[in-house]
């Protein structure tokens, strides 16, 4: 960004202070994410680290037509993905807008409902598709439940809006394909995932060799494939105590990091936020990093700072109230979108943040004011990244992937990563401070994700069938 000239000093000074870290930081951070990790692998009640039911990676070579359907807070998408083999893949999709009604209403309807889409999209994009036996179908579904079975998923509760009481404690996959096999549909759902594992089998799918799958977007979350021996919590006897190539994709459910262990280089602001969540001491580490979050924490700053007649003043220096602050005063009434575009003005004058405030919130700014907006919103993104590159830099320790392989591979998938102004760069070079920037670009490569839900789904049905000994 370029040097702030007009801003107050001393306010930059002192929110530089607030949101920077120094680099010896994060030796204690890197060393602290990984213990959390592996104690997650030995028992429960800390970091999640959920063992998933997946337990191998494509090697590319896989071929042959496998529906997925990805059910998410807004849209139903069916998918048809052809694999061809050498990483190349085809895939046809729709998607359907879920309507409130369906949201709120009883669970049953939901799913016959999304039973009759994939009727819908079988006799559109299949039916001149002649296929001996039944297609497999990966399910990629983004609510909690708790999985006994690559196919077997209990919902613990709906989020985003859903209601479907009748359904919590039931197995997701059941409902749906008794739904599937009411309309006599040759389908068998045979995998359920959630979308960071999916975000991982499309990666290695393209770029064998990747082991490491993180959603840096709304939210943030990293799967990674583990050995069998380390997962110690999986107790004699359980479904998955044994794995057939003894290895096992973990869902790390990383969010959760710096809950109970207070690593987390925490400010005022990031204690505010918090309080004020759905959640008052969880997902601390997503509450630093994800978009949904880091935008809500640039919103309390603008906020905190204009009731403090630092931020909107105009010539009088008179602080404003959250009234006249409109919308700004409100919760989650400033989004990543709306941030991303704030930092990555260059104009000269600002004219960006200008017309942003002037038109969603009736604000006038100072060319004083732009400027001290768009270093808050690089001071809170960069160190999203910053800490951003604590999570992947524990994980490569974890599981000592620099000295067992020539390059390392992560796929990376969200709109943090994708669309941030300088998100990606700002990844690298704090990987380079806490790696060595000998070992960063030449040895560890961050790769774009393409459709984790989608791609990642059916891979995951088709390892389901190879694992059983199916044909595709």
């Amino acid at each position: 960004m370029s040097s702030v000239s007009h801003a107050d000093p001393a306010v930059i000074a002192r929110l530089t202070k607030e949101f920077e870290f120094p680099v010896t930081a994060y030796g204690d951070l890197v060393s602290q994410f990984t213990k959390e990790l592996h104690e997650g692998l030995i028992q429960e009640n800390l970091m999640p680290m959920i063992p998933t039911f997946v337990y191998d990676l494509p090697n590319g070579e896989e071929s042959g037509v496998v529906l997925s359907l990805d059910l998410g807070g807004t849209n139903l998408r069916v998918c048809r993905t052809t694999l061809k083999g050498k990483g190349e893949f085809e895939i046809i999709h729709k998607k359907w807008t879920i309507s409130d009604a369906l949201k709120k209403g009883p669970g049953k309807e939901l799913f016959a409902w999304i039973a009759d889409r994939i009727e819908e999209f079988l006799n559109v994009h299949c039916g001149d598709t002649h296929k001996e036996g039944r297609y497999p179908m990966g399910m990629t579904f983004s609510f909690p439940c708790e999985q006994l079975d690559i196919n077997v998923g209990n919902l613990i509760n709906w989020t985003k809006g859903f209601r479907g009481t009748d359904v919590l404690g039931q197995d997701v996959v059941k409902i749906l394909q008794d739904c599937i096999d009411a309309k006599k549909l040759d389908i068998t759902v045979n995998a359920l995932i959630n979308d960071t594992v999916g975000t991982l089998l499309a990666t290695a799918y393209r770029h064998p060799g990747c082991e490491i799958g993180i959603i840096f977007g709304t939210g943030t979350n990293c799967a990674y494939l583990e050995k069998q021996s380390e997962i110690t919590k999986i107790k004699p006897g359980a479904a998955n105590y044994a794995s057939p190539t003894d290895r096992q994709i973990i869902n790390t459910e990383w969010g959760s990091f710096g809950n109970t262990s207070n690593a987390l280089p925490a400010n005022e602001y990031d204690r505010r936020l918090d309080i004020k969540s759905s959640q008052p001491g969880k997902q601390l580490y997503e509450k630093m990093v994800s978009g949904l979050y880091i935008s809500e924490l640039a919103r309390t700053v603008f906020h905190d700072l204009a009731l403090k007649g630092e931020l909107f003043a105009q010539s009088s220096e008179k602080s404003k109230t959250s009234e006249e602050l409109g919308d700004l005063a409100i919760k989650e009434r400033f989004d990543g979108a709306m941030m991303g575009a704030l930092d990555g003005d260059e104009s000269v004058n600002l004219d960006v943040i200008e017309r942003h405030f002037l038109t969603n919130y009736n604000l006038q700014t100072s060319l004083s004011d732009r400027e001290t907006i768009k270093h808050i919103c690089h001071l809170i993104s960069s160190r999203a990244a910053r800490l951003s590159a604590v999570g992947i830099a524990a994980l490569i320790k974890q599981r000592e992937l620099l000295t067992s392989q020539k390059e390392v591979i992560v796929g990376i998938d969200g709109s943090l990563f994708n669309k941030y102004p300088k998100f990606r760069e700002h990844l690298e070079d704090a990987l380079h401070e806490i790696l060595g920037s000998a070992a960063v670009r030449p040895e560890i490569s961050l790769i774009n994700a393409e459709d984790g839900s989608g791609v990642g789904g059916a891979i995951a049905a088709y390892l389901t069938c190879q694992q059983k000994g199916l044909k595709i």
